[in-house]
């Protein structure tokens, strides 16, 4: 028996999924329980276009994620910061000071989603950004001293 599931059900699966149990389970547990409906042509029909619409939204959202990237990777920003005598930084650069430059050259991007090793000198770094989608960014940072 093929059941949509309305509800998470442990062990068998998620809410919009169909999964596949025996009659008596389906019908006095998953069913009677509110787990759960027969699955007919209308639920088929809905469960195909939930999907389609799902695929659609994704593919979209990676098109929009891989122009964002194009635009990142000629991105260079300038941080300036206080310096001691022998160049090295008066602590360290931070990913809410990258994400501040950022933000001033028009990108919205999670401090969360930067990978960097931790910058206590001045000079030129290359920054990796993380994506949805396993997709990957990089951008310039050019540490300057005042």
């Amino acid at each position: 028996m093929q059941i949509y599931l309305v509800k998470d059900l442990a062990g068998k699966g998620k809410a919009g999924e169909i999964i596949n149990v025996n009659d008596g389970y389906g019908r006095n547990f998953v069913i009677k329980n509110g787990f759960g409906k027969v699955v007919d042509a209308t639920i088929l029909t809905a469960v195909h276009a939930k999907k389609e619409s799902a695929n659609f939204h994704r593919e979209e959202d990676i098109k929009a994620t891989k122009a964002i990237i194009e635009r990142l990777a000629g991105v260079v920003i300038e941080i300036r910061v206080k310096v001691g005598d022998n160049g090295k930084l008066f602590g360290a650069v931070t990913g809410a000071e990258i994400v501040s430059k950022l933000r001033e050259k028009g990108f919205e991007i999670d401090k969360k989603s930067l990978v960097f090793d931790q910058i206590k000198s001045i000079g030129t770094y290359d920054i990796k950004v993380k994506f949805n989608y396993m997709l990957a960014g990089q951008f310039r940072a050019e540490i300057r001293g005042l």
